[in-house]
């Protein structure tokens, strides 16, 4: 079956370096058909890289062979008969271990888009660039070009260039400076909705243009390129027919051909949606700004104001510009993309997120842990190439608050200003990203160096620490060679006076710290039973369910349901 299906003149198929893709099924039209499938054949040795699936969701079942998937990180051996699912906006990698073709059959959702809606009439067909400021366009231009890796460009009306298109592929760059290659509309029927409209030049590489409506009337357009579903299998000659008179040495262009990346279908709908909502986030501007010359009678400028920066950062949130920050580049796997701010790159957000996971690191004293925490976010300011200056003030910022940690633990006013004040001053003085990490790992070894302190010499009873250890650190491997060591007695001791002083032991503890708290996932949440047994230390989920209905007499799922969490 597998074979019949394999076969171009039934089949619409796309091939890459790593396999092919067989179409079996694609929408005619996205408002009401989202659902599209594919066989995918991977060759032996193969492997798909490491790409992004901006805005879709897929199923896939393994027909054929063996083989690695890796999602967001997850690896996972595949064979004949396996299901796997891939989440919108996942990292996704394939490779082909076995002797044999690895098939797929895969289907393709577009994850729905937020919509932004228009009602607000042009009067007088006014010009693009008389209601919006042209820096505006070319940030907006610049932002999304970056972000997809594709040539993006901004028209009026008339389908003239307001901006310059940036990004513009080397082979295409060519052609333009050339005058050789002209557009055509695309004779493939995608589903592209309404207005929106796909071109494609004789060499079958495609441009998307997406109208810029404002209620009904159309004053300008996105176009987005260049990219190819296949490429052109008479490239060769068909350059040497359109080129040759324009120039002696052909290579070049061949060798730029090649370059121009390939997407697959699936994403090529889903682009075209995100494509869609640049287009009326622009509309939505421009609404904005009619409304406030209406009832403010400013001028063209309104856009350069604060208030309009704040306006299109909160509608481009609204508008799910995560869907965004993804890459169209060769097979959707070699580049990472930067998403940036669009007025400013030096705009950094306070890291609350990495302020709690340090908080809670410092507080189970695992050093390696909060290493890689502070390696990791330093490394997305220096992708982001943001300013030292600017991410020095918000480490200050970082610093000032986890030392309370200290004053929490201790209320030694003295002690939390000498930490707080020895590191801002530390902080000040780096000049580079490498200096600031190290700054900022020894302060956080020094706020651990300073609880383990505290922990060995407080006020607490032996006993009462380990038992503060465990009820901080219960979802680590602890056992008690290691509480043993931590605290600098023996194993037999620690065995002896910790069942005396708790009524059990160590591994009955432990156990019991583990289920309750699994117990308020499982009433709380609608995790999944898998995910809250590794959240609370158990790797395997047989060993958890066995514990579970030990201390509670039934299985997690019962627990869940009698809770009335369903």
């Amino acid at each position: 079956m597998i074979n019949e299906l394999y076969c171009s003149n039934k089949h619409d198929i796309q091939k890459f370096d790593w396999g092919e893709v067989i179409w079996l099924h694609e929408p005619s039209n996205l408002v009401t058909q989202r659902l599209s499938a594919s066989l995918v054949k991977f060759f032996p040795g193969k492997k798909q890289l490491r790409h992004v699936h901006f805005g879709e969701e897929q199923i896939l079942y393994v027909l054929q062979g063996t083989g690695l998937n890796v999602v967001n990180g997850k690896e996972e051996k595949v064979s004949k008969g396996m299901l796997i699912h891939c989440p919108p906006y996942s990292e996704h990698e394939v490779e082909n271990t076995g002797n044999e073709d690895l098939v797929f059959l895969i289907t393709y959702a577009p994850s729905k888009l937020v919509e932004v809606h228009q009602s607000l009439a042009v009067s007088n067909n006014k010009h693009i660039l008389d209601i919006v400021d042209r820096e505006v366009l070319e940030n907006i231009q610049k932002e999304i070009s970056e972000l997809l890796k594709l040539s993006v460009g901004i028209t009026d009306s008339n389908n003239n260039y307001v901006t310059e298109p940036i990004n513009l592929h080397r082979f295409c760059d060519l052609c333009k400076k050339m005058n050789v290659c002209k557009e055509r509309q695309n004779k493939y029927e995608s589903a592209l909705k309404g207005l929106d409209k796909v071109f494609i030049c004789c060499n079958n590489i495609i441009i998307i243009i997406i109208p810029i409506l404002v209620g009904e009337e159309i004053i300008g357009y996105v176009k987005c390129g260049h990219f190819l579903l296949n490429k052109s299998v008479d490239i060769k000659r068909n350059i040497e027919n359109n080129y040759k008179r324009k120039i002696k040495n052909i290579d070049p262009l061949l060798a730029a051909y090649n370059e121009i990346p390939i997407i697959m279908k699936s994403r090529f709908y889903a682009l075209e949606e995100s494509l869609s909502i640049v287009s009326r986030i622009i509309s939505n501007i421009i609404e904005n700004n009619l409304v406030d010359r209406q009832l403010k009678e400013k001028n063209n400028e309104i856009l350069k104001n604060a208030k309009e920066k704040l306006y299109l950062e909160d509608a481009l949130k609204q508008a799910n510009i995560k869907l965004l920050r993804s890459q169209v580049s060769s097979g959707f796997d070699n580049h990472k993309f930067k998403p940036r701010n669009f007025y400013s790159r030096q705009n950094i957000e306070y890291p609350l997120e990495m302020e709690n996971k340090l908080r809670d690191t410092i507080k189970k004293l695992d050093e390696t842990l909060c290493e890689k925490i502070i390696s990791e976010k330093i490394n997305i300011y220096r992708e982001k190439e943001f300013s030292i200056e600017d991410v020095k003030e918000t480490f200050e910022e970082l610093a000032v608050t986890l030392a309370r940690i200290i004053y929490e633990e201790t209320n030694d006013d003295k002690l939390f200003l000498n930490i707080r004040n020895k590191y801002k001053e530390e902080i000040k003085g780096c000049n580079n990203y490498s200096t600031l990490q190290e700054v900022f790992i020894e302060f956080s070894k020094e706020n651990i160096k300073i609880l383990k302190s505290i922990l060995l010499n407080g006020k607490y009873d032996i006993i009462q620490k380990v038992n503060l250890y465990i009820e901080n650190n219960f979802n680590q491997d602890i056992n008690l060679s290691f509480l043993a060591d931590m605290f600098f007695i023996t194993p037999n001791y620690l065995s002896t006076i910790f069942n005396d002083k708790n009524g059990m032991s160590l591994k009955d503890y432990i156990n019991k710290l583990r289920i309750d708290n699994a117990k308020k996932y499982l009433i709380e949440t609608n995790m999944k039973i898998s995910d809250i047994s590794k959240m609370v230390g158990y790797n395997q989920l047989s060993y958890f369910g066995s514990i579970f209905k030990k201390l509670e007499g039934c299985t997690p799922n019962e627990y869940r349901s009698k809770s009335g969490n369903k």
